[in-house]
């Protein structure tokens, strides 16, 4: 294992700040000067934020493990990249995939090899230099995935799925290792004729441990005929199981993420509903926070967003000190038209701040970068409370110009959801819209010509139409033209995007002949 540490007091360039004077809060990205980085899992240690995720340094051909200390307004103190010796890729991308250690000798991460899709387990010290690193063969497994790691009174719980090398069926397993990373004893939990996927673990006492998850059909179903079921189990502390929960199958319920224990001994959870989207055959989803009693009846069920899109959920949720929750994810933007014809290139992080009773109180959405060409990929996959209530999340952001490269990323707002507590209001940092009703196009339908209509605006940046894919069927650039000619188009449903200094509106239009 190759490793290096590096000191950094003070802000170099090695870091791009999207940030103003005066604001308590900042969004900062991050490549340590570098090829890529990116930040997964995230732990606080008094003033001293703690990242855990990967980088890939210049004359290496795979990504290395990163550990990187900053203080709390953003400034790196230091940072570690630890190599493969066998020039394999170190993944660690999943939000609890590392711990603090209570005994103060320093932290645990896990994650897992991509070549040789074993998973790990690394030990560092307080500085982030590595102290050891176990790897878990599994004859029985293809494919390892490592997610999260608890800490317990004698040793540490490992949790995350394994795909069945026989039947290629993804099922729950739950690693118990001494604190010198030894395998004590391991447990796999499966759901017959159904793909089972780990979500998170809640330590509800020494002899205790509950796992939420999600079931799926096995691979060969249709799509339309699929339905998923949320499952919460608990097992005791020698990985036998005392007591399992699970939905009815379902798009209502796509499975359970972050799981917590409410005063009131009630389960709350993140989830999402799904909706099967016939024309591009995908299960679009809308983020959901769920709260059960202690009968798992359904106490609040709340959706958030639209579900427009297969990649639209929360990541994780957080507990917070005044109570209530704060849920984090990533959410597409600028749909169903992207900036290029592509469905994948801007989603933007996503925030939303629930109360103890499961009410919004704010919500935002953010940008680390943004290229009206290309647009951008912004997930937030975990975040940390501060002592005075202030947030601070992380994630990465990827940029297509002038080539794809990946981003460390983190953003402190204070405890209403503001980047500047001057003046306060939880704006998002996406890019700017024009407001709907300013613009109108008529008649709709069409045959032929389209009229635009705007009192505001007399000259356009750009007009452009696209199609149901996204594909760019024509545009018109820097122009007083009032109208779009869509006579040579295809039946069918459009959507016309028109920009003035940087800000759009997108508007649908239907052609018929």
């Amino acid at each position: 294992m190759l490793c290096a540490m590096r000191y950094l007091f003070v802000l170099l360039s090695v870091l791009i700040t999207r940030t103003a004077p005066a604001q308590q809060g900042f969004s900062r990205t991050f490549d340590f000067g570098e090829l890529a980085a990116g930040f997964g899992s995230m732990e606080l240690a008094g003033d001293t934020l703690v990242l855990y995720g990967s980088a890939l340094e210049e004359g290496w051909q795979a990504f290395g493990m990163l550990f990187a200390r900053f203080d709390t307004s953003g400034h790196l103190i230091d940072y570690h990249i630890c190599n493969d010796s066998l020039n394999d890729d170190f993944t660690a991308v999943y939000p609890n995939s590392l711990v603090k250690l209570s005994d103060n000798s320093g932290y645990v991460g896990v994650g897992q090899f991509f070549y040789r899709k074993n998973g790990y387990l690394a030990r560092f010290d307080n500085s982030g230099a590595l102290i050891y690193l176990r790897e878990f063969p599994d004859p029985a497994s293809e494919v390892d995935f490592y997610k999260e790691v608890k800490e317990l009174s004698d040793g540490l719980l490992i949790l995350g799925d394994k795909q069945n090398t026989s039947n290629g069926v993804l099922d729950v397993f739950i690693m118990k290792t001494d604190f010198e990373g030894n395998k004590i004893w391991e447990q796999k939990f499966s759901t017959p004729g159904r793909q089972t996927l780990f979500g998170s673990a809640l330590i509800t006492d020494a002899n205790e441990y509950v796992i939420s998850a999600s079931t799926t059909a096995a691979q060969g179903l249709p799509l339309p005929q699929i339905k998923n079921t949320s499952k919460i189990f608990a097992i005791d502390s020698l990985g036998n199981a005392k007591w399992q929960w699970e939905s009815q199958p379902s798009l209502e319920e796509l499975g359970a993420g972050s799981l917590f224990k409410t005063p009131e001994g009630y389960w709350a959870y993140t989830s999402a509903r799904g909706w099967y989207n016939a024309t591009y055959n995908e299960i679009s989803k809308q983020p959901k926070f769920i709260i059960r009693d202690d009968n798992f009846d359904i106490i609040r069920d709340d959706t958030f967003g639209v579900a427009d899109f297969p990649i639209n959920y929360f990541t994780k949720a957080i507990e917070l000190n005044e109570g209530g929750w704060l849920a984090i994810g990533l959410k597409p933007v600028n749909y169903p038209i992207p900036p290029v014809p592509m469905w994948y290139n801007s989603f933007s992080g996503w925030m939303v701040r629930l109360d103890s009773q499961g009410e919004q109180l704010w919500s935002r959405v953010d940008t680390a970068f943004w290229s009206y060409e290309t647009g951008s990929v912004n997930y937030l996959y975990d975040a940390v409370e501060l002592p005075s209530g202030s947030i601070v999340a992380c994630g990465f952001s990827q940029t297509y110009e002038p080539f794809p490269k990946d981003w460390g990323w983190l953003i402190k707002v204070s405890k209403d959801g503001c980047l500047d507590t001057l003046f306060c209001s939880p704006v998002s940092t996406s890019f700017p819209i024009i407001p709907d009703k300013a613009v109108t196009l008529y008649p709709n339908p069409a045959t032929s010509w389209v009229n635009i209509q705007s009192k505001s605006i007399d000259k356009w940046d750009r007009i452009e139409v696209f199609n149901v894919h996204g594909q760019l069927m024509q545009a018109m650039r820097n122009t007083t033209e009032s109208r779009v000619d869509i006579s040579r188009l295809d039946d069918g449903m459009y959507f016309i995007r028109l920009t003035k200094a940087g800000q759009y509106v997108t508007k649908k239009v239907i052609k018929r002949r």
